[in-house]
C-alpha cells in the first residue's frame, strides 16, 4: 500500500469510523456525560485551599509575573505540597481520574474486540481488575514524575536567565519549554489506560510498551503531533466554550448540565479517535496486536 493510500485509510479510520462507532454504541455518550458531569460537580463542590498559591500573579506575561515565578512560586508550591489536605484531595481526584479514564477505555476495548452490545456499560466496568487500576496508577505517576523533572530542569535553566536579565524573556522560555512536554504528558495519560485494560501481558511487558512513547520514533513523534492537535480542539470545545456557559448562566444545575452537554459529544469523539490512534501506532507490537487481532484483520492499513 502506497504512503498516500495508507494516509487516506488512516484518516478514514480516525475521522469517519470513529463517528460511526459512536453512533453504533450510543450508550458511550451516556457514559462520558455521566463521568464528565461527576467530574465537574466534584471540581465545583470540593473546596481546594489555594491561599498558599497565588496564581493570579502568573495569569499575564508581565515583569511582576516573572518576578513571582522565579522568586516566590517555589516557596508557595512547597507550602501547598506540605499541607496534608493537598495530599487527601490529590488522592481523591486521582481515583476519580482513574475511573474516568479506565472505564471508557474498558468500554472501547470491548467494542474493538466485538464483545460489547449496544448497552454494555456495566459489563465494561465489571471486567476492570484491581491490578489494572494499580498498573494505570503507576504509569500515570511515572508520567507526572517525568513532567515534573522536565519542568524543574527548565526552571533551573531559566532561573539563571532571570537572574542575569530580569526580563520576561525567562518566563516566556519557561512557558514554551513546559508546553513542549504537554502533548506527551497527555499521550501518557491516554495510553496508560489503554494498555492497562489489555487482558494479557506482564507488568513489565506493558511498562516496556508504555515507555516506547519516549524513545521509539514510531510512537513518539506521531503521538506528539496527534495530541498537540487534540489539545487545541479540547481547549476550545471542552474548556473554553463550557467555561463561557459557566460564566454566563446563573443557575448552578443548569450551567453545569449545559456545559457538560456541550463538551460531551466532542470529548466522546476525541476519546474514540484517540483509541483508534493508539491501535494504529501500537499495532506493530504483539501484545496489542494479539489483543485486537479481529480489529486488525478488518482494518489492516
Amino acid at each position: 500500500m502506497t504512503r498516500s493510500k495508507r494516509a487516506n485509510k488512516l484518516l478514514q479510520i480516525l475521522l469517519f469510523d470513529s463517528a460511526k462507532d459512536l453512533f453504533k454504541y450510543k450508550s458511550f455518550f451516556l457514559l462520558i456525560f455521566v463521568l464528565m458531569l461527576l467530574d465537574r460537580l466534584l471540581t465545583k463542590l470540593v473546596k481546594v485551599n489555594r491561599s498558599a498559591l497565588d496564581t493570579s500573579e502568573i495569569k499575564q506575561l508581565t515583569l511582576e509575573s516573572a518576578r513571582y515565578v522565579f522568586e516566590s512560586l517555589p516557596l508557595d508550591i512547597w507550602h501547598v505540597l506540605t499541607d496534608y489536605r493537598t495530599f487527601i484531595i490529590l488522592v481523591g481526584l486521582f481515583l476519580l481520574k482513574q475511573l474516568i479514564s479506565l472505564w471508557p477505555s474498558s468500554d472501547m476495548r470491548r467494542m474493538h474486540r466485538s464483545e460489547r452490545g449496544a448497552f454494555g456499560l456495566v459489563g465494561s466496568l465489571a471486567v476492570i481488575r484491581w491490578e489494572q487500576v494499580l498498573w494505570d496508577a503507576i504509569a500515570v505517576g511515572s508520567i507526572c514524575g517525568l513532567y515534573a523533572a522536565w519542568s524543574i530542569l527548565g526552571y533551573l535553566v531559566t532561573l539563571l536567565i532571570w537572574q542575569a536579565t530580569h526580563t520576561t524573556l525567562a518566563l516566556m522560555i519557561l512557558g514554551l519549554y513546559v508546553a513542549l512536554f504537554a502533548p506527551l504528558a497527555m499521550a501518557g495519560f491516554s495510553f496508560s489506560s489503554k494498555l492497562a485494560v489489555i487482558s494479557h501481558g506482564s507488568f513489565n511487558q506493558k511498562l516496556g510498551l508504555y515507555f516506547k512513547l519516549f524513545h521509539s520514533k514510531q510512537v513518539l513523534w506521531p503521538a506528539w503531533l496527534f495530541f498537540t492537535l487534540r489539545l487545541v480542539v479540547e481547549l476550545i470545545f471542552v474548556f473554553i466554550l463550557p467555561l463561557i456557559v459557566l460564566l454566563v448562566v446563573d443557575t448552578f444545575w443548569i450551567r453545569i448540565s449545559m456545559a457538560t452537554l456541550i463538551a460531551t459529544p466532542v470529548y466522546s469523539y476525541l476519546k474514540m479517535i484517540s483509541f483508534k490512534f493508539f491501535l494504529e501506532i501500537y499495532g506493530a507490537f504483539s501484545l496489542v496486536n494479539q489483543e485486537y487481532d479481529d480489529y486488525y484483520s478488518r482494518y489492516q492499513i
